[in-house]
């Protein structure tokens, strides 16, 4: 029979406030948007699934550029503005080159699809749209090209009650999250501690526990989302939002 575990896979520190977090559809890469909590002003990082480093982190040459997607070691960048949730200003840049391939003031992003982001120019409402190429940077009108759209494979936990019989001696506070993983099921939930909260994932299958483990610690309240799940998986973001901690179940 085999034995099923939860195991760490890494723990990575970040500078600053984790901001945003993206994940490849294609390559096995995760990006993170940081922000200075002083300037405002975002970073972008690239490792890995095993926590490796894959570039030096670029910071925005201006606190209205954003993350918007990753996919086929690309960064995708896009502007935001003031009082609206986007403006033009388009940036895409290759993670193993840590080169820009491409930026523009003049266009505003409307999607990314597979292989292209989809554009239209800032004095333009309605009407002709072009694709960006992410790897070359060229664009063409969009009606050149049939978009695809990428395969999202991140799985988020969903709210379970009644609790199983399994874990009712856990002595569970708050929600108690559940997802799947083949045969197996995870279980997260936290448990009141002298000094707080501590963040508990859990591994069954129908009938019985058959590991956990304390993932964050002395919390000083409970995290509302926990985790998100790409396969086995599992990424959490620590409490201050300074680290990411991911294990394999």
């Amino acid at each position: 029979m085999t034995k099923y575990t939860i195991n760490k896979v890494f723990e990575k520190a970040l500078p600053s406030n984790i901001w945003k977090i993206e994940l490849d559809s294609i390559q096995p890469i995760i990006a993170v948007e940081t922000r200075n909590m002083d300037s405002t002003e975002a970073s972008f990082h690239a490792f890995d699934l095993s926590g490796n480093c894959l570039m030096s982190p670029c910071q925005a040459d201006g606190k209205e550029w954003t993350l918007d997607s990753v996919q086929d070691g690309q960064l995708i960048l896009k502007r935001i503005g003031e009082h609206t949730p986007i403006q033009e200003g388009i940036k895409i840049i290759n993670i193993e080159r840590n080169e820009v391939v491409f930026t523009s003031y003049e266009f505003i992003l409307l999607d990314v699809y597979c292989g292209f982001v989809h554009a239209r120019h800032r004095s333009i409402s309605s009407g002709e749209t072009i694709a960006i190429n992410i790897h070359s940077g060229k664009y063409s009108p969009a009606l050149e090209h049939k978009f695809e759209i990428c395969l999202n494979k991140i799985q988020y936990p969903i709210t379970y009650s009644p609790i199983p019989q399994f874990l009712k001696n856990e002595d569970s506070t708050g929600p108690l999250w559940l997802s799947k993983c083949g045969q197996i099921y995870l279980w997260c939930y936290h448990q009141k501690t002298a000094s707080g909260f501590d963040l508990i994932l859990a591994i069954s299958d129908l009938n019985r526990l058959l590991d956990k483990q304390v993932i964050l610690n002395n919390m000083n309240k409970m995290i509302p989302q926990p985790y998100f799940q790409l396969e086995r998986q599992v990424f959490f973001m620590t409490f201050n939002k300074r680290e990411i901690v991911s294990y394999l179940v």
